[in-house]
């Protein structure tokens, strides 16, 4: 089990991707109701089968689970009654034989080695515990918090940037604020581009990386702290628990390195008597500390590791040097499909921050 501890909320995921159940703990969440049909659709939006981003077609894998919901406690009503929920999804569609060859061969950047060298284990059938199935009941969790946090007037969205060297519409380059949603929310744009990047890889037997933006809008000023409180080093904590995630940055992020003060700093002005900057380069978060601005954030992810071309490894029962080739289901890019669960990640963080 792995926990996410806030300063009110605990978040338990459970179980692996070939277990016949996983499943997550909600603790100390506020006793509100939760609107189900909202959640699933939530939920809908992570399944392979399915993927707003490019018009309900998503070709990139071909496992098929319904992620069906069994509560298990503490809900009741379709409302919180309890300081623990528990709720499960069971695993309908594991092919574990799929892995029959890579017993003791780690495969290149999964967590395959590192495993072994922690506990010894020489299974690799599939992520296991690390897999991006995981983040199933991750949204579960983030699909209620982001439920509550709309209640309170705070919006999170995210949407894919960069797939590849392909670009998309960027908080960086244009004013979030004033684009109809449709054009970046859930949806992407460039996504025909987008789409043929993908397929190139997958078609090459390999896999290809992208970028992942979030904005959050009606987050109230003045919540953070300095050093560990930072509300900063909260939401990069959460964010880096999704598999593939390699990088986190706010605002103009490492843009900041090459950019003189003058330029980067964001002025203050009052406008009818609310005090805003006339831009956000600091994205939302000074210090440590919100400042009343969207939040605005990006996610970087490596390609997916499991791909079709032969790849150099080393037999650990043996210690030979090896060639391996991966078969079996795995998305040519999770990038798509990583868009509601790094607005579960926010939406936690948010949440705790607020409560």
């Amino acid at each position: 089990m792995s926990t996410w501890s806030g300063n009110k909320l605990k978040v338990q995921i459970f179980g692996n991707s070939h277990a016949p159940k996983m499943g997550v703990n909600l603790i100390n969440f506020p006793h509100e109701e939760i609107d189900f049909n909202q959640l699933n659709c939530f939920l809908n939006r992570r399944k392979p089968t399915y993927s707003p981003t490019f018009d309900g077609k998503n070709p990139f894998t071909t496992r098929v689970e319904k992620d069906k919901l069994n509560i298990l406690s503490g809900i009741s009503d379709n409302t919180i009654c309890q300081d623990e929920v528990s709720v499960t999804i069971d695993n309908l569609n594991v092919r574990k034989t799929d892995y029959d060859n890579l017993y003791a061969k780690p495969r290149p950047s999964h967590a395959d080695y590192a495993c072994y060298l922690k506990d010894g284990r020489l299974d690799f059938s599939g992520g296991g515990e690390f897999s991006g199935r995981m983040t199933a009941p991750f949204c579960v969790a983030g699909g209620i918090a982001k439920q509550f946090l709309n209640r309170r007037g705070v919006s999170v969205n995210a949407y894919v940037y960069k797939v590849g060297k392909v670009c998309g519409l960027s908080y960086k380059s244009c004013d979030t604020s004033k684009l109809n949603r449709q054009q970046i929310f859930p949806s992407l744009s460039n996504g025909e581009n987008m789409l043929k990047a993908i397929m190139d890889a997958k078609n090459d037997g390999d896999s290809i990386g992208g970028v992942i933006e979030c904005v959050i809008e009606g987050f109230p000023g003045g919540i953070g702290g300095e050093l560990f409180d930072g509300l900063e080093g909260k939401l990069a904590n959460i964010i880096y628990s999704i598999p593939g995630v390699k990088g986190v940055e706010f605002g103009l992020g490492f843009g900041f390195a090459d950019t003189l003060g003058s330029k980067a700093n964001d002025q203050i002005k009052n406008v009818n008597g609310k005090i805003v900057t006339v831009k956000n380069d600091s994205g939302g978060i000074n210090g440590g500390i919100s400042n009343g601005m969207q939040i605005t954030l990006s996610v970087a992810f490596r390609p997916t590791p499991s791909i079709g071309k032969p790849q150099n490894t080393v037999d650990l029962l043996t210690g030979e040097n090896v060639q391996i080739q991966i078969s079996g289901r795995h998305d040519a890019c999770f990038v798509p499909r990583a868009v509601p669960v790094v607005e579960s990640a926010v939406c936690i963080a948010l949440l705790d921050s607020v409560l």
